[in-house]
């Protein structure tokens, strides 16, 4: 029996999504346990907060990416999976 290519470009689709997804969660998760601020002390208020503000960037920064992957990753999977599902409506029909 011959599997169609839609079939496979379903199944390519759906490791891809699924890889890319476990890979920013895994991503996520090691940020998440080694994040250390630094915060260097400072000799005003200004230097403070403008210090303040640089961490709280660069995190939001990390995080938006992260998040932007697995967004990425999740559309992946979904039509990969369904172009799975149409097929196989495909051929029982």
């Amino acid at each position: 029996m011959k599997i169609p290519s839609s079939m496979i470009t379903g199944l390519i689709l759906t490791c891809i999504g699924s890889l890319i997804v476990i890979i920013g969660a895994y991503l996520a998760y090691q940020c998440f346990q080694t994040y250390a601020p630094i915060l260097p002390r400072a000799k005003s208020l200004s230097e403070a907060l403008t210090n303040t503000t640089y961490e709280l960037v660069n995190l939001v920064l990390k995080l938006g990416f992260l998040g932007v992957m697995i967004w990425g990753g999740s559309v992946l999977l979904k039509y990969g999976t369904h172009i799975i599902i149409e097929v196989e409506k495909i051929e029982r029909a």
